[in-house]
């Protein structure tokens, strides 16, 4: 199944986002993913509801400003910006055919940083070629793993390196 956390893997590796799409979970006492859950917990309290789930997905935090719905995903860096904004537009897409116009938010707090992210065509084709390699990925062998500079710091380490 295609979800906004394979979207958000395959932009670092592909044997991630084949194992996210299988149901696979990353290593839970792995530190970089404690971090995460930690900054994600006590960050932008007064912000919205947190943790909203939808089939495939699961936003960080919504709210609105004015008439308008924002999602955010919180991050704890900029590192992987690329990655989560792919996936921000996946939570975006998956508003808009529910008939929800929504803008998305990469909240990066340890930096102080905001990301503007919007739903329009160019982000609708960028997402949707990303979505057709995940297809494509999910239907085939596991690939073999690469060695990247994420490795040292990834809750799948094990199964590619063990």
């Amino acid at each position: 199944m295609i979800t906004g956390s394979a979207i958000l893997s395959y932009h670092t590796c592909a044997l991630q986002a084949w194992l996210t799409m299988r149901r696979f979970a990353p290593d839970q006492d792995n530190p970089f993913l404690i971090v995460g859950r930690h900054i994600h917990r006590n960050s932008y309290h007064e912000k919205g509801e947190k943790e909203i789930e939808l089939p495939g997905a699961k936003i960080d935090i919504i709210w609105t400003e004015e008439t308008v719905t924002i999602v955010g995903e919180i991050k704890k860096s900029s590192r992987s910006v690329t990655g989560a904004k792919l996936q921000l537009l996946f939570y975006l897409k998956l508003l808009a055919d529910r008939g929800i116009r929504a803008e998305g938010r990469i909240m990066i707090p340890v930096e102080k940083k905001t990301i503007e992210i919007h739903w329009n065509e160019q982000a609708q084709k960028e997402l949707e070629e990303v979505i057709d390699r995940l297809k494509a990925l999910s239907e085939s062998e596991a690939p073999c793993p690469e060695r990247k500079s994420a490795c040292g710091k990834c809750g799948f380490a094990d199964f590619c390196w063990s």
